[in-house]
């Protein structure tokens, strides 16, 4: 024989699975012969019934058998006046999923049932619930609901355990649910429950009917895009580059007292030098280029309203022209600096996170893209190498163009060079060796292209040569 925990949870469950095949909007019938296999006696089912719905409250009783109708407990709950069909009409309260999840941690049930205890934890449960947590809930009850619905259907989204809305406000999802209106995503109906009487329509019902528009998977790709590259979605090294810019903004707008600042592209000292780890040309540009990609995407989030560059003498002497609304800013700097923090956290597990201090650099110490080494006739373009005849002219050529830093950017004319590596200054002898100039240029370009397929080396004319800009 069952105990009276017993008896209870084999009803809620016989609900449950009732509640699975009810078409939405029509009350739940529970049939005590098919549906309780005839456990209960008249009168107990009658009681179990009127605890659920007086005392617990998690349930509405619509109809009851006429059977039951003879003892005294319930004869006033029966609404209807229609024939009756030896069946339980019932509706459900927002209430009976947290009800029934409560029953099914009881130990007893549990060895009754033989299952594993549910799972009651709750997102954020030491704080409290962000409105964009309420939306994700929303979201992914809707699209669930929606794999559920038939075609050219009205979808039916319950307010209940097993998508999570049963954990918000109802007022609070009504009021999600005609945002995602506004964006053209989903349309609230009014719909009614077409069984009963318009003066017996449930004030607040467990469910919201919605349609699905044409333009939801649009605005569905567009969430999840958001999601992706969310603060807390994006993995810790691109949250460590955004950081870092965030906070140099934010340090000139305590100086300036400004809401348009400059920040450098390469700023002096770098904060995180594991975005840094060594000071190299190739480096350089590449942490030039993260930053520049962070500002895009603080203007992609609306974080700050827009960003200029200005030339500075060198590349790396840029700086840039934040303008931002600080209400905006201000929130997101306080979001990223909390997530720093929670992410460098020790934690049981002590997980090993990228070292972050700081980093001083010297412009004066950095290695250059392209060296030649004139005792090896070795040419190296950033570990690239390539092997020259030492006394040829080409390899003298290389030697005079990367001489220094001087020689480097500078543009040198056929005379210059002829004079140079073959040490004439008769203007005529000049004259007789200008034709080996283009040739030598040419052929150098092309050897070193077909070694290390590097086809720009040089910029060269019939009367002028010189590194080019970018391998500096």
């Amino acid at each position: 024989m069952m105990s009276g925990k017993e008896k209870i949870y084999f009803l809620l469950d016989a609900i449950d699975d009732a509640r699975a095949i009810t078409p939405a909007g029509q009350p739940l019938i529970i049939d005590p012969t098919n549906d309780l296999n005839r456990k209960y006696r008249d009168i107990e089912l009658a009681q179990l019934f009127t605890k659920l719905e007086k005392d617990e409250k998690i349930l509405k009783i619509l109809q009851v058998p006429s059977r039951t109708k003879e003892i005294d407990i319930v004869e006033d709950l029966d609404p209807y006046d229609h024939a009756d069909d030896g069946c339980w009409h019932i509706e459900l309260s927002p209430a009976f999923d947290s009800y029934f999840l409560k029953i099914q941690q009881e130990p007893e049930i549990q060895e009754f049932t033989g299952k594993e205890p549910a799972s009651t934890t709750k997102p954020n449960s030491k704080g409290l619930m962000t409105y964009e947590e309420k939306l994700d809930f929303v979201v992914k009850a809707v699209v669930e609901a929606r794999k559920a619905t038939r075609k050219d259907q009205t979808t039916t989204l319950y307010l209940n355990a097993t998508n999570g809305l049963d954990r918000l406000d109802r007022e609070e999802i009504r009021t999600i649910l005609l945002q995602l209106q506004d964006e053209n995503a989903l349309k609230l109906n009014p719909k009614t429950n077409r069984l009963l009487p318009l003066s017996q329509q449930p004030a607040n019902p467990s469910y919201f009917f919605v349609d699905i528009l044409e333009g939801f998977d649009d605005w569905y790709e567009g969430y999840l895009m958001k999601q992706k590259t969310g603060l807390e979605s994006i993995d810790y090294i691109n949250m460590l580059r955004i950081y870092d810019v965030v906070l140099d903004i934010n340090e000139q707008v305590q100086l300036t007292n400004k809401t348009t600042v400059t920040i450098h592209l390469l700023p002096p000292l770098i904060r995180f030098s594991v975005l840094f780890p060594a000071d190299s040309i190739g480096l350089r540009d590449k942490y030039c280029e993260t930053r520049w990609d962070s500002l895009k995407y603080l203007k992609e989030k609306d974080i700050i309203s827009d960003f200029k560059h200005n030339d500075g003498l060198h590349r790396w002497q840029t700086t840039v022209t934040v303008s931002l609304k600080l209400s905006k800013f201000d929130e997101f700097y306080r979001k990223i600096r909390d997530e720093y923090v929670k992410r460098n956290k020790s934690n049981d597990k002590k997980e090993e996170r990228p070292k972050t201090e700081s980093l001083k650099i010297d412009p004066k110490k950095v290695t250059a893209k392209v060296t030649y080494n004139a005792q090896k006739g070795e040419l190296d373009i950033e570990g690239k190498k390539v092997k020259f005849k030492k006394d040829s002219f080409r390899a003298k050529l290389l030697e005079l163009l990367l001489k220094d830093d001087k020689s480097r950017k500078k543009e040198w004319s056929c005379d210059e060079v002829i004079e140079t590596i073959q040490g004439i200054t008769d203007l005529d002898l000049i004259k007789e060796n200008q034709k080996k100039f283009y040739p030598a240029c040419d052929g150098l370009s092309k050897f070193v292209a077909q070694k290390i397929s590097i086809n720009d080396l040089l910029t060269f004319t019939k009367s002028t040569v010189q590194i080019n800009s970018k391998h500096l």
